[in-house]
């Protein structure tokens, strides 16, 4: 039989977690972290859960910052180097990469801090759009 991603979630969510799942699940959601509650603590169900969602979400901030550098150097550098056409394609990198790039840090920032408060205080609270992707982590 097959589980849903949510049944999944609701098993997680049933059993109380023990202190050091609770530790592990908050600390996991730091930065770099991410890998403490999906390999020393992954005999707990709820330390796991939280791992996975801390674990994509890094990484889809990872490939966000790459894209990011990359359509910087493109449009600011290489094109933005062009006679009359350069203002133009450093202004649009600009544009886009500096407020958006704060944008998406100030959200993953905002997704951190309800991560750690939810892991610390014991509940399984799904990321909307990261923990589709976390379900299907097998970790």
């Amino acid at each position: 039989m097959i589980e849903t991603a949510s049944e999944t979630t609701e098993a997680v969510a049933s059993e109380r977690p023990s202190s050091e799942a609770l530790l592990l699940a908050a600390v996991g959601y730091l930065p770099l972290l991410f890998f403490l509650p999906l390999f020393v603590g992954k005999r707990e169900a709820f330390a796991r859960f939280h791992g996975r969602q801390s674990l994509v979400m890094f990484v889809g901030v990872l490939a966000f910052n790459i894209v990011m550098t990359l359509s910087d150097l493109v449009l600011g550098r290489v094109l933005g180097s062009m006679f009359i056409l350069g203002f133009f394609f450093k202004a649009v990198a600009w544009l886009v990469h500096y407020p958006v790039g704060t944008a998406v840090s100030l959200a993953y920032l905002l997704a951190v801090a309800v991560g750690v408060v939810n892991a610390a205080t014991g509940q399984c609270w799904r990321i909307p759009v990261v923990g589709a992707y976390a379900e299907r982590l097998r970790l």
